[in-house]
């Protein structure tokens, strides 16, 4: 089995350690040496529940979001060359609802230098694997060692999470994802049947308004539990707390179902910070669509884009580029 090395950001509002990532983490310690950082205030006595399971636990408020937790660990480990690949993770995901032997299994029959599990035009970066060829380079460590603060979440996916992959290109290596747009179709072509069945589990009044769209990869609404069907070991704890979606109606129905999960590791979760759908009237629904039809403003690839009724009026490159 190879060496793996995992990289594993945190963050708590509450500056606990919630049960779900104690046990998120002490699967991910079967299968590789956890480092552990949260950009908060998390006091020892909680890093204490983690310590069994892992190599390295702490806590430091720095505002540069999961990536400055990856830069912050990757400087801590003085014996990188002695592993055969590193994980980027984080606690945005609730999991694994599988074992993950058979995902590791599917990442190395893609034979790439940096795999995540779901992307469409880059690697969303809850999890991702990356080989040698590029976590032991000058370039990777320059690109993980530094991250700027005080700098939004829209920075943040531009910069960083879209950077990792075209890092990746821009050296000659290759990247792909388990779940994407251009290999979704055909995982559900080879496993028509059982996906057929396996939505028959979303109760009919939500099925029957739901067109379930298979051109890329989506992680927020009810075309997630296709993935699902196809063992996607884990779900983002975002939508749990969206007006757009059943999340809160479905998951418990096909973790139950399907896994060995306990899934009060996710209710607790969400009971203890108040988590649940902000549910719109038709009318603040409609008064949102009017105001982005307007006027939007838009990150697109380097720039940032202005649109008035839909037509593009001005486009600048951003700042930070």
């Amino acid at each position: 089995m190879a060496k793996r090395v995992l990289l594993f950001a945190g963050y708590s509002e509450r500056n606990v350690i919630e049960d779900y990532v104690i046990y998120y983490i002490r699967k991910l310690s079967e299968y590789a040496d956890i480092y552990f950082c949260a950009d908060c205030d998390i006091p020892e006595s909680e890093l204490l529940k983690i310590k069994p399971y892992t190599k390295l636990a702490m806590a430091k408020r720095h505002k540069k979001y999961d990536f400055g937790s990856w830069g912050i660990l990757y400087s801590q480990i003085s014996n990188i060359e002695d592993y055969d690949e590193l994980i980027l993770a984080n606690d945005s995901v609730f999991g694994p609802l599988y074992p993950l032997d058979k995902t590791f299994e599917r990442i190395e029959e893609l034979n790439v230098s940096a795999c995540a599990l779901c992307g469409n035009k880059f690697m969303m970066s809850f999890f991702v694997l990356l080989k040698p060829e590029v976590f032991k380079t000058p370039w990777f460590a320059d690109f993980l060692t530094n991250i700027k603060d005080d700098i939004d979440k829209n920075d943040i996916v531009r910069l960083y999470e879209k950077g990792i992959s075209r890092i990746v290109e821009e050296h000659g290596l290759k990247w792909d994802c388990l779940f994407s747009k251009h290999n979704l179709r055909n995982q559900i072509k080879d496993n028509r049947q059982f996906v057929r069945e396996g939505l028959k589990t979303i109760p009919l009044s939500i099925r029957f308004w739901h067109k379930y769209r298979t051109n890329k990869t989506r992680v927020y609404d009810d075309d997630f539990f296709i993935l699902f069907l196809l063992g996607m070991p884990f779900i983002k704890k975002q939508p749990f707390a969206m007006s757009s979606n059943h999340f809160n109606i479905l998951a418990p129905l096909f973790i139950q179902k399907y896994t060995d999960y306990d899934y009060r590791y996710i209710d607790d979760y969400l009971r203890a910070n108040n988590v649940k759908p902000v549910h719109k009237n038709w009318f603040h629904t409609l008064l949102d669509t009017l105001k982005k039809f307007f006027f939007e403003k838009k990150y697109k690839g380097r720039g940032i884009v202005y649109r008035v009724c839909k037509i593009k009026v001005y486009e600048k490159p951003h700042e930070l580029v």
